[in-house]
């Protein structure tokens, strides 16, 4: 039953992910239909927002991910750990975050070049297709501790 409602909620996630790009293509010019739009942008828009809050907000994710990046590991507590595990999937499923492996061997060649404190602009060339705002958590967790410390 735990990989159903993993699964569902990947689904769902994907099914909103779709909605939401058919919405931008629309409203940017790149996709037109002659009969206008199927779906609601205003109501799309306030759900795109509600997900990224939820996402933000779980002090749990936060402390999940920081374990994802630095050791590949999913949430154990086995009394929250599939909620903790469809919320980090959530995330890194929402925010195009690619597998541990992939930002730690990113990191081993931004850590060279790392002149300021923030390697956002070089991760952003190395992970084009993350969301900004997951680069800048990778950076927060993972370059500015060692970077102050």
């Amino acid at each position: 039953m735990e990989g159903f409602v993993h699964n569902n909620s990947e689904i769902m996630l994907f099914c909103l992910q779709l909605a939401l790009t058919y919405n931008e293509a629309l409203l940017s010019g790149r996709l037109t239909t002659p009969r206008g739009s199927i779906i609601q942008s205003v109501f799309l828009g306030s759900l795109k927002k509600r997900v990224e809050e939820l996402l933000h907000c779980s002090e749990g994710l936060k402390i999940d991910f920081c374990n994802y990046l630095n050791f590949g590991r999913w949430p154990n507590d086995q009394t929250e750990g599939e909620k903790n595990s469809v919320l980090l999937s959530w995330y890194l499923q929402w925010f195009a975050v690619p597998s541990s492996s992939i930002i730690k061997t990113a990191m081993e060649r931004v850590k060279p070049k790392l002149v300021s404190a923030s390697s956002v602009p070089l991760l952003r060339l190395l992970l084009p297709r993350t969301h900004i705002n997951a680069i800048g958590e990778i950076d927060k967790l993972l370059v500015s501790p060692q970077v102050s410390g």
